[in-house]
């Protein structure tokens, strides 16, 4: 599963806000997958019409913050 941060930006402050994360849970990498979750992103976080969604890279810092917000626990061994 891998977690991307999503950010709306406020055009008349010109200031960029974290407003949620979107969850890839398909196992395979396929081209189509980024922009699927760019327009659901942008269904789900735009407040109006005109709003600008950006959907940010996966990193393994972002994997350990979803990981941990959903309460999976790892183990060793």
């Amino acid at each position: 599963m891998r977690g991307y941060p999503v950010y709306r930006m406020d055009t008349s402050t010109d200031t960029i806000l974290r407003v949620g994360t979107m969850l890839e849970f398909r196992k395979s990498r396929r081209s189509m997958n980024r922009i699927a979750l760019a327009k659901l992103a942008q269904k789900l976080f735009a407040s109006g019409p005109g709003d600008i969604i950006y959907l940010g890279s996966e990193s393994a810092l972002e994997r350990a913050e979803v990981s941990r917000n959903l309460g999976e626990t790892l183990t060793a061994g």
